[in-house]
């Protein structure tokens, strides 16, 4: 049951049990041209807590739309009328969308603002906190918009507030990344609603009556962040006494965001978050302020994660994240495929060749997998990819799970896909754009090894993989270059180690290995992936204690460049490629996360001390 049924039957559910409320709806996704963005970011967050048992009956709340007439209350009627102009459209998002995918960008953007309308009734009802998964449009001023911010639905749900005869101080508490210059404006002459802003640079008019803002520059760490915030938000608080706070708790000030300029480790971004939650929420005997939390800005496939901890604590009281496969990688979706192709040359799976020996060889591709063990050249999948794709069912999959239609929205044009299966130490997918010559954008090699040397279990081991854009300079994507990159990525890495874990799922092995050349390769791994080895794990995490708080390419770099040291000997810690495993089966994850391979690890960890120098 995939996690928008859920929701469904959720929603559909009585009850009123303890807790947050959380207002979703299955319309809280769309697509846009702009990669960083994750449009199931709310999805993964419940399908997180749903995972872990904290969802309960009655805690979801289904979103409606704001009216037209609503909006024209807050925001200018004129600059309302003329976002039906694609080129006043295209200044609050950066790039154009045709007259359909403009209607829906809007509706999303309303269905977003009621839905920080019905937490803000919600919170005040039940004199709790009620969770907009979504919401935070902090740009969106009262003529004009930006930043993806068409409407400000803070200044909405306000402004309703207000409708419903309250009085009383308004509190935004608002630690997105980026200056919330449209809220302030908005009520910049209104001394009933204070707006609160720590930021990385100022934007726009800062005066205002009841305002506190806060810009610390590029590069804050946690030490400095921390500070302002215990500085500066309890004093505001005492001063305003408010009867409702709106907390735009955004991921994008944490070092693993794909937009952020900032260094908040994720441990940062969990006390940032009790800070404000104790205080908005203080011990027994006080009263709790009505909150309305909003997930604001947040970039890139991890993004979620700091939103399911900062709910997990909220429930559970503790925010321990254990990823399934499934949320740190679309598993799902290609399992989903993989059931439903019924294409000719896609064999189903009780037709795959079985599995026997040690010696025999597999392979996989780039976005579908698998290896093929015990297929003779004139067994049943002889001339196959794996024994079980045709040349014409690859590509018919490949089409179907979009993921050539991503490579064409990269530019990239006349795309073959090819395939060589002569080789005894795998077979190879191979995609290319153009022609002469062509170039080689996907490539991916695989072998099924079957009582694998070092761990003795049944693995598809990945011996190349290229994901590379190859255009010409000035072509190529704004990602800088990673230590060992001839050419940029293609920002598919995600489908292609789902893809392989479903091909590994689909053979019936035990999990997929892989050797990662350099550091960052093995932190992208990280969420699901372990060094088998105790030595060689503990390594890892004693380099990744060294450069905590470091970007990815920054870390990758200092590790590559020298800079992480060997406490005793002050001699440069090399990076050391060893192999390292992604556990499918439960077998093998039991192995890999259990006690035994823990405690071997930290005993292992002892004698390493590594420095950034």
């Amino acid at each position: 049951m995939n996690i928008l049924h859920r929701i469904r039957i959720w929603l559909g559910l009585g009850g009123n049990p303890p807790g947050p409320r959380f207002i979703i709806s299955r319309d809280y996704q769309i697509r846009i041209p702009f990669p960083q963005y994750d449009p199931r970011r709310p999805f993964r967050i419940l399908n997180y807590l749903e995972t872990r048992g904290l969802l309960k009956p009655g805690m979801l709340r289904r979103p409606r739309p704001v009216s037209l007439k609503r909006l024209q209350e807050v925001h200018d009627p004129a600059y309302v009328q003329s976002l039906q102009d694609p080129a006043a459209m295209e200044s609050v998002l950066g790039f154009r969308l045709d007259a359909q995918a403009q209607d829906k960008f809007l509706t999303f953007q309303r269905l977003m603002c009621g839905g920080t309308l019905k937490a803000a009734r919600n919170a005040l009802k039940r004199q709790g906190i009620a969770v907009n998964l979504g919401g935070g449009m902090h740009h969106a001023a009262r003529a004009s918009g930006s930043g993806f911010c068409v409407f400000n639905d803070m200044a909405l749900a306000i402004h309703h507030v207000r409708e419903l005869g309250h009085e009383f101080p308004i509190l935004v508490i608002d630690l997105d990344l980026h200056d919330g210059d449209g809220t302030r404006e908005i009520f910049a002459d209104d001394p009933t609603v204070h707006t609160f802003s720590i930021h990385n640079k100022d934007l726009g008019r800062v005066a205002a009556t009841a305002s506190t803002s806060v810009a610390l520059g590029a590069e804050v760490e946690d030490e400095t962040y921390l500070a302002a915030v215990r500085e500066h938000l309890p004093p505001v608080m005492a001063a305003c006494q408010p009867g409702l706070v709106f907390y735009l708790a955004g991921s994008d000030p944490c070092v693993h965001d794909r937009l952020g300029n900032w260094r908040i480790t994720s441990e940062g971004m969990a006390q940032r978050d009790r800070l404000v939650l104790e205080l908005v929420r203080p011990g027994a005997g006080q009263v709790l302020v009505p909150t309305v939390i909003l997930l604001a800005g947040g970039y890139g496939p991890t993004a979620w994660r700091h939103g399911a901890a900062l709910f997990s604590w909220l429930l559970a009281g503790e925010s321990r994240l254990d990823v399934p496969l499934e949320m740190e990688l679309p598993v799902d979706h290609y399992r989903r495929l993989a059931r439903h192709m019924k294409h000719p040359g896609l064999l189903p799976r009780e037709e795959a060749p079985a599995t026997t020996g040690d010696a025999d060889w597999g392979l996989t591709e780039e976005d579908l997998g698998g290896a093929v063990a015990g297929t003779s050249a004139a067994g049943p999948g002889a001339g196959l990819f794996l024994g079980l794709y045709s040349r014409h069912g690859l590509e018919l999959l490949l089409e179907q799970a979009g993921l050539m239609t991503r490579l064409r929205e990269r530019g990239l044009s006349q795309l073959t896909l090819e395939l060589d299966l002569t080789d005894p130490m795998g077979q190879t997918l191979r995609i290319t754009s153009g022609h002469r010559p062509p170039l080689v954008v996907v490539e991916v090699k695989l072998r099924a090894a079957h009582k694998e040397s070092a761990t003795g279990r049944n693995l598809l081991v990945v011996e190349w993989l290229l994901l590379q854009d190859t255009r010409p300079e000035g072509q190529e994507n704004a990602r800088p270059l990673l230590p060992g990159q001839k050419h940029r990525g293609m920002g598919l890495l995600r489908d292609m180690a789902a893809v392989l874990i479903v091909a590994t799922e689909r053979l019936e092995l035990d999990g997929l290995m892989f050797t990662p050349s350099h550091f960052h390769l093995a932190r992208l791994a990280r969420g699901q992936g372990r060094f088998p080895d105790p030595e060689d794990e503990a390594r890892y995490l004693a380099i990744e204690k060294a450069v905590k708080g470091m970007r990815l390419q920054e870390a990758s770099a200092a590790v590559t460049g020298g800079r992480v040291r060997n406490a005793a000997t002050d001699e440069p810690v090399a990076w050391r490629p060893r192999k390292m495993i992604i556990p499918v089966n439960s077998s093998l994850q039991e192995e890999l996360h259990g006690d035994v391979f823990r405690a071997a690890v930290t005993a292992a960890s002892r004698k390493l001390d590594y420095r950034l120098g």
